[in-house]
């Protein structure tokens, strides 16, 4: 008779530590990516609420680099990298625009921008992670690094 394996009752960790993918600049690769986020965070045993906080924070950080930063241009690529590093998940996305001053937008909290239909998507990604930093890249283009925290209490 054959014996029976041991169940595990440990959490499986997806094996990959880091994830790095090159994006067309389309509507689909803002979907792309928010999708193999949100299937990374669950693989290295995120909670669905950071599931969600981080698939948010992704998916306007993308859309911002594809229609902001690189213009819908085909000829260029965002850049999207995570990494499971140090308790928590260090995101980064990369246009090859030309780059913009964060402290240049407009408040989406003041009265008279709450009825716009655009220009929520850098506060969202800030009230979403722990940080975030935004900077312009050398060459061209913008870079968002945002790192959210794992702990596992609320």
């Amino acid at each position: 008779m054959a014996s029976k394996r041991p169940r595990r009752t440990e959490k499986v960790i997806f094996p990959a530590q880091r994830l790095e993918l090159a994006l067309e600049s389309t509507l689909q690769s803002v979907d792309v990516a928010e999708r193999l986020i949100r299937r990374f965070c669950k693989k290295t045993g995120c909670t669905e609420q950071q599931q969600n906080e981080i698939g948010l924070a992704v998916r306007e950080s993308v859309a911002n680099a594809v229609f902001h930063g690189n213009r819908c241009d085909a000829a260029k690529t965002v850049a999207l990298a995570v990494e499971l590093r140090d308790g928590g998940l260090v995101i980064s996305v990369r246009d090859e625009g030309t780059g913009f001053d964060p402290s240049s937008l407009p408040d989406p909290c003041d009265p008279q921008n709450l009825l716009r239909d655009r220009g929520r998507g850098v506060f969202l990604v800030n009230a979403t992670m722990d940080e975030v930093t935004m900077r312009r890249q050398d060459s061209s283009g913008m870079e968002v690094i945002m790192v959210k925290y794992l702990s596992k209490t609320p």
